[in-house]
């Protein structure tokens, strides 16, 4: 009777650890409207919405998302004190601190806004056609506009600016302290649509901010702190990186993430 009453213990106790979910925190940027931001100490936005929806089918873990500013999730990720930070483009060949990365959810379009006046002259090359103009960026997405633009920037012939948020950066280029931005086409079509909600759409300015040319597009991903899994820190890595990969493949499969674009609002 002793025997089959540890055993039971022994199948009581197992079956309650399989219950258990691994608690687990992804850094999400908190400056990075409309896909990732914070808003009353909570990550709200696009890719925050994607990520619930397949943390919330995860069986073995209990996922937090944690809102930070852009840098602060990069040195995390740099000194092993992070898991997982989100949206990242793929940077294994200049962040040597970040990878793995997850399965794309999305893929941004990077287009160069300017005013009406800047346009007048057709600039379909990019950066060539955009030499001697002062380019506006929300800071910590410097890698955006390719290595020949960075090069001209150190030259000294593009003028880059960095503002903190793409609502600063619109007003920016509105009151043409830039001649051009660089913003993710989708997040300046919501932040337009939000403008003109907020009964604050101007026609007679916003109607002259044109797309001049698309400058590049990158897959978005979670980044994986590779420091901290060398050292051991999160042994649960490799399981939580193919479960929810499998989920992601799934929504993206069926049409979920599509979905979950298409019916946001901020």
């Amino acid at each position: 009777m002793r025997c089959l009453y540890i055993i039971f213990l022994i199948i009581l106790f197992g079956s309650n650890l399989q219950g258990e979910k691994t608690d687990v925190i992804i850094h999400v940027d908190d400056g990075y409207k409309p896909f990732s931001y914070k808003q009353d100490d909570q990550a709200k936005g696009i890719y925050v919405k994607i990520l619930k929806a397949a943390f919330s089918q995860m069986k073995n873990f209990n996922v937090k998302i944690v809102p930070v500013p852009w840098n602060r999730g990069k040195k995390l990720m740099k000194e092993g004190d992070g898991f997982g930070l989100a949206p990242a483009f793929f940077h294994a060949h200049d962040w040597f601190y970040l990878y793995p990365y997850s399965l794309p959810f999305y893929t941004e379009t990077i287009v160069a806004v300017c005013t009406q006046e800047v346009l007048k002259q057709k600039r379909p090359n990019w950066p060539e056609d955009y030499q001697g103009l002062t380019i506006g960026n929300v800071a910590g997405f410097d890698g955006w506009g390719g290595k020949l633009f960075r090069t001209f920037v150190k030259e000294g012939k593009i003028k880059y600016r960095t503002t903190n948020s793409s609502e600063a950066l619109i007003k920016m280029l509105t009151r043409k302290r830039h001649d051009c931005i660089m913003m993710e086409k989708l997040a300046f079509d919501i932040e337009i649509k939000r403008l003109e909600k907020a009964e604050v759409y101007n026609p007679s300015i916003h109607e002259k901010l044109l797309i001049g040319t698309v400058i590049g597009t990158d897959p978005v991903y979670i980044g994986y702190s590779e420091i901290a899994m060398k050292n051991g820190k999160y042994p649960y890595a490799n399981k939580f990186q193919k479960e929810f990969d499998v989920i992601l493949y799934k929504m993206l499969k069926d049409g979920e993430v599509k979905r979950i674009m298409e019916n946001y609002s901020q």
